[in-house]
């Protein structure tokens, strides 16, 4: 029997093969070097992927994996620096944002003669100057530039950090599937092109990451071992998330703390606390929806923000629900941006949205307490992202994208493991009385249509 993992990459394969097929006929430059990036970004990823899938669990060793991403990723990270200043003369990727102001920051800390923590007068400038959010964006990219003040170290030391990242998300996968399917969610997501984006930019999100990432793989060593110092670990890495994103880090916690509430809950106590859970509900829905409406009006006024129309909130809510929607290329005479590059590698996100769906019906339904805190952080920050109408812009997503992934892995685990024992295939939400195999093939079609949609009328 096919297992749904093999499907999976297979239905990927295909979709990308049509997708990019198709959508050269829309492109004003199809030859151009950016659309060459990008189609060698598919092409090699989907012979990585196939060619690690049906191994002996000898083969999947933390050592292959780390040397598979830090290798494939800095190749391509090269390449895109390599574009960036052969379009726009610098490797700042035509952002001159955030990146920017990075950059701007770790000189002055780098090239003080003293150290940072003897500059008062430096500390409160950039109190004053920069929000304490992005403290950690630089006080992390200076410790690299301290070592060898050169911008190429910092993006191969941010590969480094991506391939120990996939090492810690293998070890935490191992710990609740199969090391087959552990090691195929660490490699598909690090070697993803979005993440290599990140790898190739000033940006802080491959640190979040890492923080993620890190502080879930202490959290479930201490689940396995008992042993308290990993869940004071857990804690301490969590909150280094605050002078990254500090919502991230209540997330978390509230993450790892379902674990502990969801041992508690049964059959017997869950009718009263779903009730306490509404009624909590029902007296702060006016505040909320007051808070809603006043944000709302802020966003409008907003001169960044892109659509508040109800086209625009409904867009933004499906893309965080099961996307964000890829751009596979460069259609029609715009101006250059980061969107493309992030396309192949969301292509595979965008397919893997059933499964981690049907993980989230499975853990619900049979009450999977294990995998509980993966579940409760991806669907909150997704909720956040939501609520805040945004849905589309992947930097916002990036923190949960990692768990989204190994939850989305350990539901293709457990039905394989099903299908294998009940020697057919088990059924599939929101479908259950489809055959599994119409709605795979349904879903693959959507994501066909959705993505040609998005590339060719955005």
């Amino acid at each position: 029997m096919t297992s749904l993992l093999k499907t999976t990459i297979h239905f990927y394969i295909w979709a990308g093969i049509i997708l990019f097929s198709a959508l050269p006929f829309f492109c004003n430059d199809i030859i151009s070097y950016y659309n060459f990036i990008n189609i060698l970004f598919f092409v090699s990823y989907i012979i990585i992927l196939w060619c690690s899938i049906g191994k002996d669990n000898e083969y999947y060793s933390h050592g292959r994996l780390a040397l598979t991403v830090f290798c494939y990723s800095i190749i391509f990270v090269f390449i895109l620096l390599d574009a960036s200043v052969y379009y726009s003369g610098d490797t700042y990727f035509w952002d001159y944002t955030d990146p920017y102001a990075y950059a701007q920051v770790d000189r002055i800390i780098v090239e003080s003669e003293t150290s940072f923590f003897d500059q008062p007068a430096l500390i409160q400038k950039l109190w004053t100057w920069w929000d304490y959010q992005d403290w950690g964006a630089s006080m992390t990219q200076s410790l690299f530039l301290n070592l060898i003040q050169s911008r190429y170290f910092l993006f191969i030391s941010q590969t480094a950090v991506g391939a120990v990242s996939a090492m810690l998300m293998f070890s935490l996968g191992k710990k609740i599937m199969p090391p087959c399917y552990a090691y195929m969610a660490a490699l598909s997501y690090s070697i993803s092109s979005f993440s290599i984006f990140y790898y190739s930019s000033f940006r802080k999100e491959i640190f979040m990451v890492f923080i993620v990432t890190a502080s879930f793989w202490a959290f479930y060593q201490y689940l396995t071992s008992k042993k308290r110092v990993f869940l004071i670990l857990a804690f301490i890495i969590t909150f280094f998330m605050i002078f990254f994103r500090g919502a991230v880090a209540g997330l978390m916690l509230i993450g790892m703390m379902s674990y502990f509430g969801g041992r508690k809950l049964n059959k017997n106590n869950a009718g009263p606390v779903a009730l306490t859970v509404l009624a909590v509900l029902a007296v702060a829905s006016p505040i909320l929806l007051a808070k809603l409406s006043s944000f709302a009006d802020e966003l409008s006024r907003n001169e960044n923000y892109v659509d508040t129309t109800t086209f625009g909130i409904v867009t933004s809510t499906i893309g965080v629900l099961i996307g964000p929607f890829p751009q596979l290329l460069q259609v029609g005479v715009t101006k250059m941006s980061q969107l493309p590059w992030y396309g192949p590698g969301l292509l595979l996100k965008f397919i893997l949205f059933l499964t981690f769906w049907n993980g989230f019906v499975l853990c619900l339904k049979k009450w999977e307490v294990t995998i509980l805190p993966l579940f409760v952080f991806t669907t909150l920050e997704m909720l956040a992202l939501a609520i805040m109408n945004d849905g589309l812009e992947l930097r916002k997503a990036m923190p949960h994208i990692s768990t989204f992934y190994m939850a989305a892995f350990w539901f293709i685990s457990k039905y394989d493991e099903r299908a294998e024992e009940e020697q057919c295939a088990p059924a599939l939400y929101p479908l259950p009385k489809v055959k599994p195999e119409r709605v795979l093939f349904g879903t693959a079609l959507f994501v066909i249509f959705a993505t040609f949609a998005w590339d060719t009328m955005r």
